[in-house]
């Protein structure tokens, strides 16, 4: 009975307690671990934890069930094309509760009421060959990237190896195809973020070393897009949660660089955080203008962006080795302002408590207690109708382009179709 108490204790969450997913892989065997911090006294523990199919690339937190309900799921992106579902709340789950895209087994689910009529049809093997590939619209590779949309909750938002990006209902199930796909990126997508509160956009960004913008409800593979370069290929994605039209991107060469999307013709600014590369950042939901950065150099970087532009970087407020090797996640816990977890080579979890740094909090502490909010960025309306303004002018300059380039081949063709003959068989 002792035991049995010592146990319920353990799995027992409090006000105080901080949960947080890890997604790790050792040799041959994958699992996802969530971890609970006890803040009043500093303990940090594995709560429980769900075995992978295969190794992890991305995750995305959420709270509508495949059914329509409420609660605490994960999404999990693979090397596997499918994208699996996990009930957080759920204790030594066996499988998760819906799976988006991904190997098609219905051949194999009809084994069963085969075997127990003992008879198989003559076209059951035709049937197994056809089935055992993968679902209508699913991914064809591995899925790098996930977002789950906050405004349109039953939405998850896909970036993958095969170059496209999807969007599914969850709640429409596991054998469900996609909602859209759009392929507008001509390599490897490695980002995408969902924006906070206009829940029709969202940014990718992939190994083609393009940042795009799309609106959802657009119609077309390419939809309704509006892209700039990167300075190399992009590692992650971050909209600013206190101004609207701010958006972030880190970069392989340690760069990172934010936009306002209103004008993606220059960046609003640019600084190199790390030398060696910048694998993820996070922004601070409940401090305005402050982000952590991380690299493979085993460290996190700390960052005031409230006043930076292209000629004043963000101001630096101090860095800290995390000793979990090198690292490829970090993220604000956003319940409180002052948490870091990040993740590294070493398959650990490390948290920062900053509520003990007098320094970080004489310069943010302000802004807490009122200062900047969301509410000192535009209204959302007027990003809106300023969005979908920019992206009807983009298309409007596209068609223009395209009308001059077609009018130019007709001019062309017109004036000496012979030696345009001659030349296209040389080059043959």
């Amino acid at each position: 009975d002792d035991d049995n108490d010592s146990e319920l204790e353990d799995t027992r969450l409090t006000s105080d307690d901080a949960m947080l997913v890890l997604a790790k892989a050792e040799d041959d065997f994958a699992s996802l671990e969530v971890h609970v911090y006890d803040q009043k006294n500093g303990n940090l523990f594995v709560h429980h934890d769900i075995p992978l199919p295969a190794y992890p690339l991305s995750l995305a937190h959420g709270d509508i069930h495949a059914n329509g309900e409420a609660g605490n799921f994960i999404a999990v992106g693979t090397f596997h094309p499918g994208i699996e579902i996990w009930n957080l709340d759920v204790l030594h789950a066996l499988e998760p509760i819906c799976i988006l895209g991904g190997e098609d087994t219905s051949a194999a689910d009809e084994l069963p009421v085969l075997n127990a009529k003992n008879k198989e049809p003559a076209n059951m093997s035709k049937k197994k060959k056809e089935k055992n590939g993968l679902k209508p619209g699913s991914h064809t590779d591995a899925v790098m990237a996930l977002s789950w949309n906050s405004v349109h909750r039953q939405v998850i938002a896909s970036g993958s190896a095969d170059t496209t990006v999807k969007l599914w209902d969850i709640t429409a199930g596991s054998g469900s195809s996609p909602s859209a796909t759009f392929t507008h990126h001509k390599d490897k997508v490695q980002a995408v973020a969902w924006h906070p509160v206009e829940g029709t956009m969202f940014a990718s960004g992939a190994y083609d070393g393009t940042l795009a913008l799309v609106d959802a409800r657009s119609s077309g593979s390419s939809g309704n897009c509006k892209k700039t370069k990167l300075l190399a290929d992009c590692e992650a994605l971050a909209w600013d949660p206190h101004v609207g039209h701010l958006l972030t991107a880190a970069t392989e060469d340690g760069s990172v660089t934010c936009w306002d999307v209103r004008r993606l013709e220059e960046p609003v600014w640019s600084f190199v955080a790390h030398e060696f590369g910048c694998s993820d950042f996070s922004y601070n939901v409940k401090i305005p203008g402050f982000m952590v950065t991380c690299s493979v150099d085993k460290t996190v970087a700390l960052w005031d962006t409230r006043n930076a532009s292209l000629a004043s970087a963000p101001v630096s407020c101090g860095s800290k080795e995390m000793n979990v090797g090198k690292l490829y996640a970090a993220s604000f816990y956003p319940s409180t302002p002052w948490l870091l977890g990040c993740g590294g080579a070493g398959n650990e979890l490390a948290i920062w408590d900053l509520s003990s740094e007098e320094a970080l909090h004489s310069r943010f502490q302000d802004r807490i207690a009122g200062g900047d909010t969301l509410s000192d960025a535009p209204p959302k309306t007027n990003n809106k109708e300023e969005f979908e303004a920019m992206m009807s002018q983009t298309n409007e300059n596209d068609d223009e382009e395209a009308t001059i380039q077609k009018d130019k081949k007709k001019k062309k063709k017109k004036k000496g179709g012979k030696n345009k003959n001659k030349t296209h068989k040389r080059g043959a």
